[in-house]
């Protein structure tokens, strides 16, 4: 036994007006598929434009920039050896300085957070050091602020954090290789 499902032929304007709407329909959402990966590329091309690394100072800038740069860091430095109150003299690792002047860098923090903590990041708000131990809000942002835009060396160093890249730890850690 064999069933048949009939349905109407469409017939006259309706099935116009209807075919339009779909058509009609099908274009929107085209249209709103398309504008949404518009969307998504800009603030793909703006958000990789926000974190690409800016090129450091060279040329006429960078002797203009060092000497900026020499300037900002001859207020922070004092006031970071102040901060940190150490027994012993600074012990730091890499320092640069922004476009716009803030100073940034590395510092071995060693007893003054509670303990043995080694190279700590920090960077400069006006003079004041800002380290993240200090808990306030936006360390992480202004610190990869400060990576991206290395304009000008203040001082070569290491550029790792922790207990290795110290004095004391470059005689007791080890790089271990593998697959020799």
């Amino acid at each position: 036994m064999t069933f048949v499902l009939r349905m109407p032929v469409a017939r006259g304007r309706r099935s116009r007006r209807k075919a339009l709407a779909v058509r009609i329909f099908d274009l929107g959402v085209m249209a709103l598929v398309a504008f949404a990966v518009g969307l998504m590329v800009m603030f793909t091309v703006r958000y990789e434009m926000k974190v690409e690394p800016k090129a450091p100072a060279a040329g006429a800038q960078l002797l203009q920039a060092r000497s900026m740069a020499r300037v900002r860091w001859a207020s922070v430095k004092p006031r970071l050896v102040a901060r940190l109150a150490q027994p012993h003299a600074l012990e730091l690792g890499k320092v640069w300085a922004r476009r716009d002047g803030r100073v940034c860098g590395l510092v071995n923090g060693w007893g003054s957070f509670g303990g043995l903590t080694g190279m700590t990041r920090f960077y400069a708000q006006g003079d004041e050091p800002v380290f993240k131990q200090d808990g306030r809000p936006g360390f992480e942002e202004e610190w990869w602020a400060c990576k991206r835009d290395r304009y000008v060396v203040i001082r070569e160093g290491s550029e790792e954090t922790g207990f290795c890249p110290t004095k004391l730890g470059r005689q007791r850690c080890f790089d271990v290789v593998y697959g020799r």
